[in-house]
């Protein structure tokens, strides 16, 4: 191994060590520049009969490089899909609770052994117990008020409108989402409504835990229906969702400038 010195271009010297190992020489070459030119560039490489390339330093990026489109907002085709789905599900207990308020309030009388079910696990809850006259004149009272009939009504028409526009929503279809929507917001109108009906028969021919019951019904009515509007409305709102329900092209973002 020998080490040596050679003059460069910047007046300074540059030194080299070669090495032989396995017959093999390897050179290794030290520059120390106080200044980049490339014209001093070419006068060393052409001194040591070797190849030297370096760049300009406004060609080596001073951060890493981020690509245009990565933050680029992109269609969401799944939540949408997802929401029409969820929809169904909450359509099908809809249309299961809007038949039963149909078949209460087509019932004028009630069969004692229904009545007899019912009032079993309430009157093992409370201290005062109800009889069958009891919860008899409540399903009159409630049937007069026009509860029962008015929450079928409201929760009939959600769930149809709910069948028709989840389907379309899946398909990617704004219109589904619109009619979900009104569907949702017709079943907590007309839920609520009448389960408030429901609650104030309650109050009046009822007493202990029973009447809490319905008092719970209804607020729990208007929850359930709350969260069908919330779910039918994202997709609307949703700027991913929007691109897939409107197209990509339909949809712009806004950027404020500071």
């Amino acid at each position: 191994m020998s080490d040596s010195e050679t003059q460069g271009a910047w007046g300074e010297s540059i030194p080299i060590q070669d090495s032989v190992v396995m017959g093999d020489v390897n050179l290794n070459i030290t520059i120390n520049p106080t200044e980049v030119n490339n014209e001093a560039i070419s006068t060393i490489s052409d001194e040591l009969g070797i190849s030297i390339m370096m760049g300009k330093e406004d060609s080596i990026p001073e951060g890493p490089q981020i690509p245009s489109d990565i933050l680029a907002v992109r269609a969401d085709k799944k939540g949408p899909k997802t929401v029409a789905i969820l929809l169904m599900i909450g359509a099908v207990l809809i249309a299961i609770q809007a038949y039963g308020d149909w078949q209460l309030d087509s019932a004028q009388d009630l069969s004692e052994s229904e009545v007899e079910e019912i009032l079993e696990t309430l009157n093992s809850q409370s201290e005062v117990e109800l009889s069958v006259d009891d919860y008899q004149s409540f399903h009159d009272a409630a049937r007069d008020s026009g509860g029962y009939l008015l929450r079928a009504i409201g929760l009939g028409i959600a769930a149809i409108l709910i069948f028709i526009g989840a389907p379309l929503l899946f398909k990617l279809n704004p219109i589904g989402a619109k009619l979900s929507i009104a569907g949702a917001t017709i079943g907590f109108l007309g839920g609520v409504a009448g389960s408030y009906q429901l609650n104030q028969a309650a109050i009046e021919t009822l007493h202990g835990p029973l009447s809490l019951t319905y008092e719970v019904m209804m607020y729990l009515c208007g929850v359930c229906m709350a969260v069908c509007i919330a779910l039918a409305v994202m997709p609307l709102f949703n700027v991913a969702a929007r691109m897939a329900l409107y197209g990509e092209d339909k949809v712009f973002l806004v950027q404020e400038e500071e």
